[in-house]
C-alpha cells in the first residue's frame, strides 16, 4: 500500500510540474507579445511589391 501512495505522489508531482511549466510558458509568451510588436503581423498586412508576378495578358 505504501508503494501505491509513493507512485501516486510521484504522478501528482510530475503532473503539477508539467502544469506549472505550461502556465509559465503561456504567461511569458503573453508578456513578450504585449511588449514587442509582432514582426510577422506587420509583414502580412503590408506585403512588399516586387513585381515578380506579372499579370497574364489576354490573347
Amino acid at each position: 500500500m505504501h508503494r501505491a501512495f509513493g507512485r501516486l505522489w510521484t504522478v501528482l508531482k510530475a503532473s503539477l510540474a508539467i502544469g506549472l511549466l505550461a502556465a509559465g510558458s503561456l504567461y511569458s509568451a503573453n508578456v513578450v507579445d504585449r511588449q514587442a510588436p509582432n514582426s510577422l503581423a506587420a509583414a502580412l498586412t503590408e506585403p512588399a511589391t516586387t513585381g515578380a508576378i506579372r499579370p497574364r495578358h489576354a490573347l
